[in-house]
């Protein structure tokens, strides 16, 4: 079996429709949604080009978060009262107005720290889509980026071109590397 190609379908940035048009055109035609990616300056939603929601681990990341900083709280407030109980004119050892502030101090600050960390995670994560770029992305084209085989490679150019598309071949997109 031949290698996959990558190739990159160029709209004007008017082309919208027709760039949503292309993304189900080379799903009919036997691409795969995890061999294309969309590029553009404009940071479109995948609802507007008929992609598939693409999830993350953020959520996760920030609930457990939250919940580290939940534990943390509660150990302050209540665990260390019991292991060096310190009587102050004659208070309770636990007092839950004040506990109140601190859990919620804690378990926003626990949420904030890990999302902040989730998130630079998943940034500097490598892709694993096909890479590549056209200085035009830049100028407001939208990039229809895939990797398909060689012999779809004449029906999804016909296909591409018919709607509106400007094809550049893999060896002419550059690479994207960013280390």
């Amino acid at each position: 079996m031949a290698r996959p190609i990558v190739h990159l379908a160029l709209f004007k940035e008017d082309q919208l429709e027709q760039a949503t048009e292309a993304i189900h055109a080379l799903r009919h035609l036997g691409v795969s949604d995890k061999d294309m990616s969309v590029i553009s300056g404009v940071p479109y939603s995948e609802k507007i080009l008929g992609r598939p929601m693409s999830w993350t681990r953020i959520p996760l990341i920030g609930g457990l978060g939250a919940l580290a900083g939940f534990l943390v709280a509660t150990f302050l407030n209540f665990g260390t009262p019991l292991l060096y109980p310190i009587r102050v004119g004659g208070m309770a050892y636990q007092t839950i107005p004040t506990a109140i502030v601190v859990t919620f101090e804690l378990t926003m600050l626990g949420l904030l720290i890990s999302t902040f960390i989730g998130v630079f995670v998943e940034t500097i994560s490598p892709s694993f889509g096909p890479q590549g770029y056209d200085p035009r992305v830049t100028d407001g084209h939208i990039g229809v980026l895939f990797s398909s085989q060689p012999e779809l490679d004449p029906s999804l150019h016909e296909t591409l071109e018919k709607l509106g598309a400007e094809i550049v071949h893999g060896a002419e997109a550059k690479k994207l590397w960013l280390f």
